[in-house]
């Protein structure tokens, strides 16, 4: 049990550094309006439960608010991305259900949906609509366009957020059933 639990640990803090490498890749290098901060709180909550994928989460964020001076930005959406490793972790608990492409595209929608209305939430409360985030811009032409405020921050997070979620989820998946092929043709 001891073993299993470093095993996780070291699996946690891998998964929190890949996380803000990917996310400042993201940002700084390829400038894609996408957060790409989360994918591997998706893949640990998926692999080894919900608690470990909260605690990649919570950590992921700890981690961008050092990497950024402590700006504020990241702190706030810490609870998004603990979100996406609960959510991953409670879908995937049933690991018979879990690999079937059904589940897949109910665990993207799931984490979709929640990360928009967090991260929506998260930006009109305590931002007033503008983070200087990839969104904003979409957020912005909305606004110009007459849309409520609140709507838009919604609207302009739904495809990022599709791509956002859906990438880690598929490639996991992917790489289930490589692996499983594999398995099987060297046992069969």
């Amino acid at each position: 049990m001891k073993h299993r639990t470093i095993k996780i640990i070291m699996i946690i803090l891998a998964a929190v550094i890949f996380n803000n490498i990917i996310q400042l890749l993201g940002e700084f290098v390829f400038t894609i309006p996408f957060y790409f901060d989360s994918m591997f709180t998706i893949a640990v909550g998926i692999l080894f439960g919900w608690i470990p994928g909260l605690i990649t989460g919570l950590l992921t964020n700890l981690g961008m608010e050092l990497t950024h001076s402590f700006h504020g930005l990241s702190g706030p959406f810490a609870v998004v991305n603990m979100a996406s490793g609960v959510i991953a972790g409670l879908i995937a608990a049933d690991k018979d259900k879990y690999w079937s492409l059904s589940r897949q595209i109910y665990m993207i929608l799931a984490l979709t949906t929640a990360n928009v209305l967090l991260g929506a939430y998260i930006v009109n409360v305590l931002f007033g609509g503008l983070t200087g985030s990839p969104p904003d811009i979409l957020v912005s032409a909305l606004l110009l366009m007459g849309q409520n405020q609140v709507l838009a921050t919604i609207m302009a997070r739904i495809p990022i957020n599709l791509v956002d979620k859906g990438l880690p989820v598929l490639v996991i998946f992917i790489g289930y059933r490589i692996f499983q092929s594999r398995k099987k043709k060297q046992t069969g």
